[in-house]
């Protein structure tokens, strides 16, 4: 599980908009509320008409606390945190990444667990596989959040919840994290009635197919089998430096396939890496 964590000045209804509006490219869907600090807080719906109204009384209430500092109040007043599981990773219910969202915010100490005087925060639902998480830095006491290395504390409390989870894991620091679709590839994939990106389909044969695979060559015969198109890349000696794979079907505006290579996939597809891990197997 990756979280990724940026702050704002400002109120919060421009953050707010975005999590619970439609997207960039309309790749957002079922947009609602998982949580938030005291568990009725206004959940705008987008298309209904009191959308508007909605979100603009759950930013009046976030930033009540920061509002009532007047000139006082902190230059940076928002806190974004983004947790996505890995494509691999089974679908959570809304009450699993509830729990998670307060996991973390206490973990952050955004909102310690049973500090009543915590951060005001609400955690938003827009795609399967992902939440994000809207906080104001100002206390409901008037004081400011207790921020300390926020950023390495989430990961940290992220290795917990994937081993409680049954997650995949990602040891802090191992470039093992998997690239995330844009959301112009999740708009494309929608486009033509895919519920995932390339991306993330092919780097889940790729791993189908290293998971199976003895060797290199069993492996290169597996994505194959598997539906993928596959090209090496050769040294002058022969020798296979590296791979490429693409969908059938899935080409640029001039017709030509759309290729990843393993490492873009995921750092841990490279071929070397691949290579290793075929060697260190019994």
């Amino acid at each position: 599980m990756i979280p990724k964590i940026g702050t704002g000045k400002g109120g919060t209804r421009r953050l707010l908009a975005y999590l619970y509006g439609p997207g960039r490219h309309n790749e957002h869907t079922d947009q609602h509320t998982v949580a938030s600090w005291n568990g009725f807080a206004p959940d705008p719906r987008h298309g209904t008409p009191g959308f508007a109204r909605d979100l603009t009384a759950l930013a009046r209430q976030l930033d009540q606390p920061v509002t009532a500092l007047g000139e006082d109040a902190p230059k940076t007043t928002v806190w974004h945190c983004s947790l996505r599981a890995a494509p691999e990773d089974p679908i959570l219910t809304d009450e699993q990444w509830a729990t998670i969202a307060r996991r973390v915010l206490s973990a952050t100490g955004i909102a310690p667990t049973g500090d009543q005087e915590a951060c005001r925060w609400v955690a938003v639902r827009h795609a399967p596989d992902h939440i994000h998480i809207a906080a104001t830095l100002v206390r409901r006491d008037g004081r400011p959040a207790r921020l300390s290395m926020d950023r390495r504390k989430a990961q940290a409390e992220c290795r917990r919840i994937e081993a409680d989870y049954g997650l995949r894991r990602l040891n802090p620091g191992d470039g093992t994290a998997a690239p995330r679709p844009t959301g112009r590839e999740h708009f494309k994939a929608r486009r033509r009635g895919h519920t995932a990106t390339s991306r993330e389909l092919l780097r889940a044969r790729v791993r189908k197919a290293a998971a199976v695979a003895g060797d290199e060559e069993q492996f290169f015969a597996l994505l194959t089998d598997l539906g993928a198109r596959v090209e090496k890349r050769h040294a002058p000696s022969g020798d296979v430096l590296g791979y490429k794979v693409a969908l059938p079907g899935d080409t640029n505006a001039d017709g030509r396939p759309i290729w990843y290579s393993g490492s873009t996939l995921s750092p841990d597809l490279s071929l070397p890496r691949l290579r290793a891990a075929f060697d260190t197997e019994p």
